[in-house]
């Protein structure tokens, strides 16, 4: 018995070395996909999607590493935002999870970014944001996209200035801080500037949810005048005739795109029609020559129609891989060649 106990042990010892086997390691966490895309400095304060089409929430995840300036709300001191000071600058470090039972989504942390103070900003709508914070990457992407730009006055067809509080939706003098009508069509104006207009309770804006954000214009008849980026809604204004550009502040073309399209209007259309039909056929020949666009055009297409755009952005998030064509206020969302979307 001892010598096959000796021999047993022997053998244990003798045994060809084998790969060792990995444990788990427990403390490994997985990386979860952040939940929003990137933020696009397009747009200022407001949700972004993410989820699956079918299930979806939204998120101010996007704005995280962001630096706001509050630019107060003389309708909310009552609420918890009243500890902000207007004019300071916040940085974005978080977010907090919906209190459906106050009422309360769409939170931020914030931190102070001259004391480094902790903030919490929360409201009871999430669309009130829009109006009392700016972000400054979207403040400077708005002074690239627009000043020391020559625009051509268009109408205010599709602004609506008929009572005294859509007086936001006008093109106000400077000096008298007044809405001037009968400005000539086609009149040309110069983005001098972009600026922060913090609201006051006279001015009857409480259901306004337009961003502070201003443009200012200078035409040698009429003045000094500034006018709101967005709408009431907080949204771009559109265009009255759909897929074509949409007017800047409700009322402006930029004047090289004006001039491109009234130029194809002119002696050379024939001849440009006889090309473009070559090109892309009949219907997209007459759309092009019109300054329009329309969803499945290619990328050669559209610039022929709008022409080269102020900026392309590519990105990558949870809804795919796409491009983002900006001509001012109108967006064309490419994937591959195709034309998607359009966004005035």
């Amino acid at each position: 018995m001892k010598k096959e106990i000796i021999s047993l042990i022997i053998g244990l010892f003798s045994l060809p070395a084998m790969a060792q086997i990995e444990m788990f390691d427990e403390s490994i966490k997985k990386v979860e996909t952040p939940k929003a895309e990137p933020y696009d400095s397009l747009r200022n304060m407001h949700t972004q999607r993410y989820g699956t089409k079918e299930n979806y929430s939204f998120t101010f995840d996007h704005l995280i590493g962001q630096t706001l300036m509050f630019c107060g709300d003389p309708y909310i001191t009552y609420r918890n935002v009243h500890n902000l000071k207007t004019g300071s600058y916040y940085k974005v470090c978080g977010t907090l999870p919906n209190d459906t039972g106050k009422g309360l989504y769409g939170r931020m942390t914030l931190v102070d970014a001259t004391t480094g103070e902790k903030k919490e900003e929360g409201d009871l709508t999430s669309k009130d944001y829009n109006r009392r914070w700016v972000v400054v990457g979207h403040y400077e992407k708005m002074k690239q996209l627009y000043t020391n730009k020559e625009f051509v006055y268009m109408g205010t067809d599709d602004v609506f200035i008929h009572h005294k509080w859509y007086k936001a939706n006008g093109l106000i003098n400077l000096e008298t801080d007044t809405v001037t009508t009968k400005i000539s069509k086609y009149s040309i104006w110069k983005c001098i500037g972009v600026q922060v207009k913090p609201r006051k309770k006279d001015d009857d804006m409480y259901l306004d949810k337009r961003s502070p954000i201003v443009l200012l214009f200078d035409n040698s008849t009429y003045g000094k005048h500034y006018c709101y980026l967005e709408n009431e809604s907080g949204e771009p204004y559109k265009m009255l005739i759909g897929d074509t550009q949409s007017y800047v502040c409700g009322r402006f073309q930029e004047k090289k795109y004006y001039e491109n399209v009234k130029a194809i209007t002119a002696a050379n259309k024939a001849k440009r029609k006889s090309i473009l039909t070559k090109k892309y056929g009949s219907t997209n020949a007459n759309l092009i020559l019109d300054g329009m666009v329309r969803i499945g055009m290619t990328k050669s297409m559209c610039r022929e129609s709008w022409g080269e755009p102020y900026d392309i952005n590519k990105s990558t998030g949870s809804w795919g891989s796409h491009e983002q064509w900006v001509y001012g206020s109108s967006y064309l969302y490419f994937e591959g060649n195709k034309l998607t979307a359009i966004q005035n």
